[in-house]
């Protein structure tokens, strides 16, 4: 659970929050972990009139995902550890927003600079049992490409995509149309 996260969420609720995620989430190893740090956190404000209590027992009822640390964002991470004394510059978009490159020749280029590994972002087309397809818009690492007129078509299989939960089919978190960021 992220410490911060629930440090607002009990700073904002107070002690009647902490006692319903006490009784919630007593079996949840990431909150036994967090209840040895409360004794160091300052003391919270002082109990006020609650309007919708439902909203404090739905907090203590979800807090393992609403509190879970994959929802802070990955651009905090990178901003922490990226150094001070490292300049800043603008990331120069593709050759091909400045100049008329012929299909033929793009789609060349674009197979010839790909390396397994490489950051690719795209556009679910459709949706199978065995995985969706894609069309590929550009790619997001090595050499930067706009390849969304080649109409180039990606399988991403069942095996390959990520599980959202211990639980149930992991293509029902996708829909047509949804952007797609992998790698090759």
């Amino acid at each position: 659970m992220d410490k911060d996260l629930v440090r607002q969420s009990l700073n904002y609720h107070g002690p009647a929050l902490l006692n319903l995620l006490r009784n919630e989430q007593q079996e949840h190893a990431g909150f036994k972990q967090l209840l040895g740090d409360l004794s160091k956190w300052p003391q919270y404000r002082k109990e006020r009139n609650v309007e919708n209590p439902e909203i404090q027992q739905f907090i203590a009822r979800k807090a393992d995902l609403l509190f879970a640390n994959s929802w802070t964002s990955n651009s905090q991470a990178k901003s922490e550890t990226q150094e001070p004394t490292q300049g800043y510059y603008a990331v120069m978009p593709p050759m091909e927003q400045f100049m008329e490159v012929p299909s033929a020749h793009k789609k060349e280029l674009f197979f010839r600079d790909l390396e397994r590994g490489d950051i690719v972002i795209g556009r679910i087309k459709s949706i199978r049992e065995f995985g969706f397809f894609m069309v590929l818009i550009c790619t997001g690492s090595g050499v930067l490409r706009d390849i969304e007129s080649l109409e180039i078509n990606a399988l991403c299989p069942l095996r390959d995509v990520p599980s959202q939960s211990s639980h149930g089919d992991p293509l029902s978190y996708y829909q047509i149309g949804d952007l797609i960021q992998g790698n090759m």
